[in-house]
């Protein structure tokens, strides 16, 4: 791992370090560098998309079977307590 790191310190701290990176390599940095792009693109229209999906979706204090309530996360300390209560009664 040091060996890297001082390899790519190396290569930054080079007069024209741009040039130093051989023509093979530069087009796997590319194609690594679009990847990666597309992978932010997609990150981020997903999380646009599900965003407006949940302000357009509704009611959402449906009431729920205690199997689906496992799965949603308590806003406030009330709710909280309260689904605390509820779970850990005793039967």
């Amino acid at each position: 791992m040091n060996k890297l790191i001082l390899t790519v310190i190396t290569i930054l701290c080079t007069a024209q370090a741009g040039f130093c990176v051989p023509p093979a390599m530069r087009d796997v940095i590319v194609k690594f560098s679009f990847a990666m792009g597309g992978v932010l693109l997609s990150s981020f229209l997903i999380f646009l998309g599900l965003s407006v999906y949940n302000k357009f979706r509704g009611n959402n204090d449906i009431e729920l079977t205690p199997e689906e309530e496992v799965l949603r996360t308590p806003k406030t300390i009330d709710q909280a307590v309260k689904f605390y209560i509820r779970k850990n009664r005793l039967k």
